[in-house]
Parts: structure tokens; sequence; C-alpha cells
């Protein structure tokens, strides 16, 4: 079973300023994001800058996490693999490495088996690596965003006996990229008691982390008026829009475009800001993509139109000196 599923949502109310949500929802299997730059987790196969889906990216995070301080932020080569950022709590000798990488349409359901995956390739990179690895269950568990909505999220605690090192790992998905964070500290620290510090860490991560997007993603720029949209149920039509006790569909989503019926085309721009809004989250017009950065955030950039050796911004301010992990991230 693929790691990774598109939403093919039937919206069957819009109403103008108020929030679009899905009634019903079918999975379709496609490709799907899954990397880690760390030795104990293999990248998995990613379509290339998610086919498009993607152009511009905009993330904020904190720099202070209660005890623990951003220390160094490194920008991966191959462009899908993101961007790391190193957390120190220097007064008990434990770090977090939070990593921020393109993931794409993500539901409960295609959560639970991205995270199902990395603790598979923890535990292969550990047997590759010869490194002996406990690993624990995973767990299921619900964050809370900054606008107040829950979404889930998955924990692992494992450890390195040889090592006497204790790990722990948490992942979510936020607005079309997956966050997940590895933290690891020395005996005599418990892989319970790192488990807890991480939770707290990513839930504070998680009330004050803001991503915005653009791209093939912003729909109201791939308008086209058709006489008929396709139907719901075709097999091309990734999300729709019918009226409430209306048949016929307003507007499909096919490709990168949505096509709007001609009787509808004076709602155009409603109805495919509506569907962008429910169908890739986080996704908005290209004048709206640069946010205001406090100052207790730092903001990372990232223009995937550009080869990743020119994808690096110059105007950020440092953070710390950036470097990739030494070894893994636990």
């Amino acid at each position: 079973m693929n790691r990774s599923r598109a939403l093919r949502l039937i919206l069957l109310a819009l109403v103008a300023g108020a929030p679009v949500a899905p009634v019903s929802a079918q999975v379709a299997d496609v490709p799907a994001a899954g990397a880690d730059a760390a030795a104990d987790v293999a990248p998995a196969v990613v379509p290339e800058l998610l086919g498009g889906l993607l152009a511009e990216s905009r993330g904020l995070y904190p720099l202070r996490v209660g005890g623990w301080k951003a220390m160094g932020e490194h920008r991966y080569e191959e462009q899908r693999l993101g961007v790391s950022v190193r957390y120190l709590d220097r007064s008990k000798q434990r770090w977090i490495d939070l990593y921020f990488y393109a993931g794409g349409l993500q539901d409960a359901r295609t959560l639970a088996l991205v995270a199902a995956s990395e603790r598979d390739a923890i535990a292969g990179a550990a047997q590759q690596a010869g490194r002996a690895v406990e690993l624990g269950e995973l767990q299921p568990l619900e964050l809370t965003r900054g606008d107040g909505t829950p979404m889930p999220a998955w924990r692992l605690g494992l450890s390195y006996p040889q090592e006497r090192r204790a790990s722990a790992m948490l992942l979510f998905a936020q607005d079309l990229y997956l966050v997940k964070a590895r933290a690891s500290a020395e005996a005599p620290a418990s892989v319970e008691v790192l488990q807890r510090a991480l939770q707290a860490f990513m839930e504070q991560v998680a009330a004050q982390l803001r991503i915005v997007n653009t791209g093939a993603c912003w729909l109201p720029d791939r308008i086209t008026i058709v006489a008929m949209p396709p139907p719901a149920d075709d097999e091309s039509v990734l999300a729709s829009f019918r009226e409430p006790g209306q048949e016929q569909v307003a507007a499909a989503v096919v490709g990168d475009r949505v096509l709007v019926a001609q009787s509808h085309a004076a709602r155009a721009t409603e109805l495919a800001t509506g569907i962008a809004q429910v169908l890739y989250p986080g996704c908005v017009a290209p004048e709206e993509i640069e946010p205001e950065v406090p100052p207790v955030l730092r903001e990372i950039r990232i223009e995937y139109r550009r080869p990743a050796r020119e994808a690096q911004d110059g105007h950020a301010p440092p953070v710390g000196r950036p470097r990739p992990p030494t070894r893994a991230t636990g």
C-alpha cells in the first residue's frame, strides 16, 4: 500500500465568507513525499516538487520553545528533503532536530502510514549501521494548531542501549508539509521522560508554526469555463462542488485546473478559492506569500522553481552556525 493518498472531496456547500468543509471523501493512491536527512531514515521517492503543486513555501517557526533554543538551520541540497533546525537544551544536555519537508495531501490514515514507515526506516537504518536499537510502539495523539483546531500526530519512543542514548520521534502534517521532530539525550535520561519533553515541545511548535504555499495549488489562477464539468465520481476529478440539492457539478478540479460550469461563471473565483482552501490547505495567492515575521519567529523560504544548489536564501538572518546533525538524529 502506498504511503500517501490524495483526497477526493465532494463539496456540497459553499457559502460566501464561510469556510468550506468536505462532507464525504474517497481515497485514491498517488505517489507522495517522505524524507529525513538523517542517517536513520531512508528518504522515500517523491515526485519532483510534488508535480508542480508547490512553487514557493514560507514557514515560520519559533526560535525558543521553553528551555530549547534554535542553534542551527540546515537546508538540504535535495529540495525534497526540506529544512532541519537543531534545538538545544544545554541545561540537560538534550537536543531536538526539527524537520520540515513537503508531504502533499495528508489525511489521518495517510499520516498513520507515514509514521509506520518512519518506524520501519529507523529500524532498518540501525540494522544496516550495526547499531542496536529498542523500538517502542507508535502511539497516536492529538495536537492543537494555532487556530485552535486539533490535528492528528504520532509519537515513538526508542533507545540505543549500547550507546546509552534515549530518543523519541513525533510527527504531524500541516498545510501540505510533514513536520517531524527527533529528540535525543544521553544517559541517565529515560525514554519516557524524553517523550514527554518532546510532546510538550511539539505542542508549542504546532501552536506557533505557520506555513503558506503558492503554485499550482492556487486554483483561482487556473480556471477554465466549460459547458459542464465531469461528474464527481469521474476518475480524473480530485475535488468537486455542487449546490445543495443539485445533482450537476458546478466546479471540479482536474489536474492543476478547476473547471467551472458556464452557468456558474460569475462565481468562478469564489468557487475555486473555496475548493483550494479545502483541497490544498495553506495555499494562498502569489501576492500573499510573504508573511509578517514577529521577532520570536524565524522564516524559512523555499522556492521550488530554482535548482537546489541555487535555493539558498541569503537574506534571512543567521540563527547560529547552520550545520547538519553529526550523527543521525539520535
